[in-house]
């Protein structure tokens, strides 16, 4: 039999184990340090979010690794500097610890910075200034992306063919206007004619265009977009148009497109951004060559930016993010499969 002690003992160490079971299970005893969870408002310059969907796999992927609490903000309307400058002092009203901004006009968000308006550590994405408050940039290098790909374009073009740029009506981005002065500057060191087109701010407006697109003497073209709408919106164009189109039957590319009795005016279609509308119809060979950069890896390392300021980790760091040119062909490659299709 047991005695009165070997009992006591028995309850003495079931009691230690239960003791020590709450503390490995709880925190009733031992009281592990909360994290914080860091409010983080992004602001874009546009009144859509298309032209981000791989931008927004990496900012959640990091939100989720960095205990970011991320929220996503439109404009009413495209470029409206007055209106984004609203929405940077209600956020950070409303608490946001820190901002990750696409500037409509960056010198304005950056002077507010400098004159202590905003508070709150600031993360500039598409724009190389950098100053008080900002905790950080990053931005391809728009002007070199723009001509590396009109460098390609000039590989491809026959002697005669004219460059027609299409520009979308209204204020530009910063990363429009690097992205089409290197271009230009390309095209003009290499002495092949351009000429800018911006389509009608009207329904078939850019339909009006891209019908005009061979002026009159009926000369060849090759187009450069320059925004990935303008971009698909000339593809779905030209895929009803054969006779405009640049590629007869048999010919890489051709697959899937009406007979045409001649070859087009169109002789290549050209532009940025990697949106599932420009890849698909990269693939269906509307679209000829497309420059592209990481969204995945802007938009992770704009929140791991944010979260470092907010821990001390520094100021003004810049990133800039390399760009690649891809044709159809490289749309099967492995080394681009992450970045075109990337997985949270």
């Amino acid at each position: 039999m047991i005695g009165r002690r070997g009992k006591a003992l028995i309850l003495a160490y079931v009691a230690f184990l239960t003791v020590l079971f709450f503390m490995c299970s709880t925190d009733l005893i031992i009281r592990e340090p909360e994290k914080e969870i860091y409010q983080i408002a992004v602001i874009i310059e546009d009144v859509r979010d298309d032209n981000y969907v791989n931008f927004r796999k990496g900012m959640d992927q990091a939100a989720m690794e960095f205990n970011g609490d991320v929220h996503f903000i439109t404009l009413y309307e495209r470029m409206d500097a007055n209106q984004q400058m609203e929405l940077i002092s209600r956020e950070q009203q409303d608490g946001a610890d820190a901002l990750i901004i696409v500037p409509a006009d960056e010198e304005r968000v950056v002077s507010s910075l400098a004159q202590g308006q905003v508070s709150a550590p600031v993360v500039l994405l598409g724009s190389g200034l950098t100053g008080q408050g900002v905790a950080g940039t990053i931005a391809p290098d728009y002007r070199g992306m723009g001509e590396k790909l009109a460098r390609r374009m000039a590989e491809d073009l026959e002697e005669g063919c004219q460059v027609v740029i299409l520009e979308e009506p209204g204020r530009k981005s910063v990363m429009s206007r690097l992205f089409l002065e290197g271009a230009k500057d390309v095209f003009d060191m290499a002495g092949i004619r351009w000429r800018s087109v911006t389509p009608k701010r009207t329904d078939g407006g850019l339909e009006e265009a891209v019908l005009a697109l061979g002026g009159p003497e009926g000369e060849p073209v090759a187009v450069l977009a320059e925004s990935p709408e303008l971009l698909t919106g000339t593809a779905g164009i030209l895929a009803e148009e054969p006779n405009l189109w640049g590629l007869g039957p048999g010919e890489d590319g051709a697959a899937g497109l009406p007979e045409s009795p001649f070859r087009g005016l169109v002789r290549g279609l050209y532009g940025q951004g990697n949106t599932l509308g420009v890849l698909n119809d990269l693939d269906r060979g509307l679209i000829t060559g497309i420059c592209v950069w990481d969204q995945f890896a802007m938009g992770y390392r704009s929140v791991d930016l944010a979260v470092k300021a907010l821990e001390g980790g520094g100021q003004d760091r810049r990133l800039e993010l390399d760009s690649y040119y891809i044709e159809k062909a490289d749309l099967r490659r492995p080394e681009y499969e992450k970045l075109l299709y990337p997985v949270e």
